[in-house]
């Protein structure tokens, strides 16, 4: 098959690191893949060699007369190419497809990359329910990321498909030696999105916790570590959090003796920091897929994180996998009883509560072999995951689709 993927850029953003995986994925299965995108832009992802890459557009504008120009080139790609099929990553990139592409007879994929559903800390802007509610109905295939966003959606699209992100990682055969780290990744200037606030704060109940009790010094040599980037005014809000920090500005961010946390800054090499990392917190309010937790699983880390409506549970609890309610009430950072869901996977937790989040990663500080457990069984559930796995379930859906346009 000939497969176009227009993204916005190869640098930045996890749905543009799907796209990029998408094409590397689909050339390594011998298709013959092209990427349309932004080349003004740095590119930080690996790309394979066999993908063609062709310009959005040529010079930087105005976003009008950029996007006007993205839609007469990727036109004018589409005719050229003739491909089997554009898969569009995000809204702006797959309407662009979509008007380009009228009159050709050529499918367009929506791929939706973050959830359908919001709590009431973040309601959804009125311009991503246009997109997600109405301007989706244009198109007659999209994908979600999980059965829980399908479920939501109910009759309201149609020819709704779940394909979740895949991982582009080598999953790691023995668990590395690692630090005494718990990891979080994400733009910090999405901190309340990516729930770092809570986090802080939760790590900070800990840290209280253990300098007023006695506990293994080795507890006290635990460090929490965020990497992303993000401006001054991010920083400036989440630092205070600790009220009494000692915050010394290191090369890429920010660090607290203290209270042992530090702002990485943006990594380019992720993959070594999880390495490195025993434990990894996704500690989002909502978040549609974790392609950092996966990530973070098959380079052995022993996950926590916080489900929303069940788009989590699919990564550590899916169906046939036992969990169990913990409750914690003794030795507790909290100030009363809290209850998380533990499985041999990892542990879910409520988003947006700094008491079971604190109680969870206490546990999995605490519990050696549990967390060493969570470990080796979070390399093996990555593996569904794997770039050939989905690539896999991509194809099938293509022939599909190809099959039906013909």
């Amino acid at each position: 098959m000939k497969i176009c993927v227009v993204c916005n850029n190869l640098g930045k953003g996890g749905a543009e690191r799907v796209g990029v995986n998408l094409a590397n994925g689909f050339a390594q299965k011998g298709h013959n893949a092209i990427i349309i995108s932004d080349i003004n832009q740095e590119a930080n992802y690996p790309i394979n060699p066999k993908v063609q890459i062709l310009p959005l557009f040529i010079k930087k504008e105005g976003k009008f007369q950029k996007w006007l120009k993205s839609i007469k080139n990727v036109r004018k790609y589409a005719r050229q190419e003739k491909p089997d099929v554009i898969i569009g990553i995000m809204e702006i990139c797959t309407f662009i497809s979509y008007l380009a592409a009228l009159g050709l007879n050529i499918p367009v994929i929506m791929t939706e990359h973050n959830s359908f559903e919001r709590p009431a800390s973040a309601p959804m802007s009125f311009r991503k329910k246009l997109f997600k509610f109405w301007i989706n109905k244009l198109y007659k295939h999209i994908t979600v990321l999980t059965p829980a966003d399908k479920q939501y959606i109910g009759n309201r699209l149609k020819n709704i498909e779940v394909m979740p992100n895949p991982l582009f990682l080598k999953p790691v055969k023995v668990i590395p030696s690692k630090d005494k780290t718990a990891l979080a990744a994400g733009r910090v200037d999405d901190w309340h999105y990516k729930g770092f606030d809570v986090l802080i704060k939760s790590w900070k109940k800990i840290q209280d916790f253990n300098d007023n009790v006695n506990v293994d010094d080795n507890l006290r040599d635990w460090w929490l570590k965020i990497a992303g980037a993000g401006n001054t005014n991010s920083l400036n809000y989440l630092k205070p959090l600790l009220t009494d920090a000692d915050w010394v500005q290191t090369e890429g961010g920010w660090k607290s003796e203290k209270y042992h946390i530090e702002f990485l800054g943006f990594q380019k090499d992720m993959e070594s920091l999880y390495k490195k990392s025993e434990i990894f917190i996704l500690s989002s309010r909502y978040e549609g897929f974790g392609l950092v937790l996966i990530e973070a699983m098959s380079q052995g880390c022993a996950p926590i994180a916080c489900d929303f409506k069940g788009r989590q549970r699919e990564i550590l609890c899916p169906e046939g996998v036992s969990s169990s309610k913990f409750i914690r009430h003794d030795s507790s950072a909290s100030s009363q009883d809290s209850v998380f869901e533990v499985c041999e996977n990892g542990i879910l937790c409520e988003p947006d509560n700094v008491d079971e989040l604190a109680d969870a990663i206490q546990k999995m500080l605490i519990d050696n072999d549990y967390r060493k457990t969570c470990q080796q069984k979070a390399i093996e559930r990555s593996k569904f995951y794997s770039l050939d796995n989905i690539i896999s379930r991509w194809e099938d859906l293509l022939k599909n689709i190809i099959v039906k346009n013909v």
